[in-house]
């Protein structure tokens, strides 16, 4: 009964976590590129990040180092969410998990 909707929220967190990797990997490479501050695109890679790792900066701001980790945790938790979290919500769908006979 509630396998197309199961299916459309996984698709919708699946095109969301894309987005949000790809925004990452942008921050990433502004930073070590070093953009301009008075480019557009960097304002809003910047603006759209920025309040993603903000919530972690304050949980890792203690660490030693001069790394960043905001970057890698938010990679991390893509990673969980896609692995972890959408094949359950297929699952609740009543879709067969990869691997799995049908």
């Amino acid at each position: 009964m509630f396998g197309p909707i199961a299916d459309a929220v996984a698709r919708i967190l699946e095109i969301l976590l894309n987005m949000v990797q790809l925004l990452v990997i942008a921050s990433i490479i502004i930073s070590w590129v070093g953009g301009d501050q008075s480019n557009q695109v960097v304002t809003i890679v910047r603006n759209l990040t920025e309040p993603i790792y903000r919530p972690i900066r304050k949980l890792t701001r203690n660490l030693p180092g001069p790394f960043d980790w905001a970057p890698m945790i938010v990679m991390l938790i893509c990673v969980f969410i896609s692995f972890g979290v959408i094949p359950y919500i297929r699952m609740l769908g009543g879709a067969v998990p990869m691997g799995q006979p049908g």
